[in-house]
């Protein structure tokens, strides 16, 4: 079952954007810029700090640390720890249900004729989900679409990374603008009969590619469920970072019954009350990301504010001599 039909697959428009999440991005030495993440920011400012020798005086290296505390105070230090202790969790998470699953082995390199027919197994899913492009943008469109490929691919960095709400909201609207670039309509709700054929498909390209999941005994089916109910409350945490305890609390609760209406749906047809609850508990949900991504959001503009006094810092040191690399990559 695809998670998510516009980044899923090869060679269509769920390619697009699957090649976008995807591509390598690799960079030697990391290079600060006010486009990327506070979060992103601080960590590699961290990084290079922590790694080079500036040469700087008591004084200095005590300005540097007001500007980090600075950004702790904004994001929180317990949130801001907890974020890439949770962010290390989900990997570690993830990496244990593949183990289980039997998709922990390297990528299976596909023949040409694999790669043909992935291909059009995802053409297939594509028009099932009513995401083919009907536009093929030139000039000042392409672009357009070229330059919001470089800012998924910032925002999906680094690998792994886990999106807050602010990130979310960010993510679907490039997402949208690439829709309408390319002309997509979809991706539409399919029905029963369709997802049986969408299950069908995704089954035929795991066996090409070799990502079928082993059949799980008793016990390891427990262990895995165990480890996506973990892994949903790690994402849960993350993206409704700046809300309080109590809000928290109430989307968790949400949640749980949101998914619960989720998995009633998938046995029979639910009544017209329960659909009622689902879109309530779907509304509520949306109100408590909402006020989490404007806080994430009030947040991210403080801390680069931040940030850019820190590079008039160091911009500063360079032009008086001093300084490194640092002075010359912010």
């Amino acid at each position: 079952m695809l998670t998510s039909p516009l980044s899923s697959g090869s060679g269509t428009a769920g390619s697009y954007f699957k090649n976008i999440a995807e591509s390598d991005y690799t960079a030697k030495t990391p290079n600060i810029s006010n486009k990327l993440s506070s979060h992103q920011i601080r960590r590699q400012l961290q990084m290079q700090f922590a790694s080079m020798s500036f040469g700087l005086s008591s004084d200095e290296q005590q300005k540097v640390g007001s500007y980090f505390s600075q950004i702790n105070n904004i994001y929180g230090v317990n949130d801001t720890s907890i974020r890439d202790e949770q962010e290390k969790r989900f990997k570690e998470l993830k990496a244990e249900l593949d183990e289980l699953y039997g998709l922990d082995g390297e990528p299976k390199k596909l023949t040409v004729e694999e790669k043909k027919q992935v291909e059009e197994i995802q053409t297939k899913l594509d028009e099932l989900y009513n995401i083919v492009p009907t536009k093929d943008p030139q000039g000042a469109d392409r672009q357009r679409a070229e330059s919001l490929k470089w800012e998924l691919k910032k925002l999906y960095y680094p690998e792994g990374k886990i999106l807050s709400a602010a990130e979310k909201k960010v993510e679907a609207s490039i997402h949208g603008e690439l829709k309408e670039l390319f002309g997509i309509e979809g991706p539409k709700k399919l029905t029963k009969e369709e997802q049986a054929i969408a299950d069908s498909l995704n089954k035929q390209m795991d066996e090409i590619m070799g990502t079928t999941k082993k059949q799980l005994t008793e016990e390891e089916s427990k262990r895995a469920d165990a480890l996506i109910k973990e892994m949903e409350q790690v994402v849960g945490n993350l993206v409704t970072h700046g809300l309080s305890r109590a809000e928290k609390n109430i989307y968790f609760n949400l949640d749980d019954k949101a998914d619960a209406l989720k998995d009633l749906a998938k046995e029979r047809t639910l009544t017209d009350e329960e659909q009622d609850e689902l879109a309530k508990i779907t509304q509520n949900i949306n109100i408590l990301l909402d006020k989490a991504a404007k806080i994430q959001e009030q947040q991210d503009h403080q801390a680069k504010q931040v940030h850019n006094q820190m590079g008039g810092f160091f911009s500063q040191l360079g032009s008086l001599g001093g300084g490194t690399l640092l002075s010359t990559t912010i």
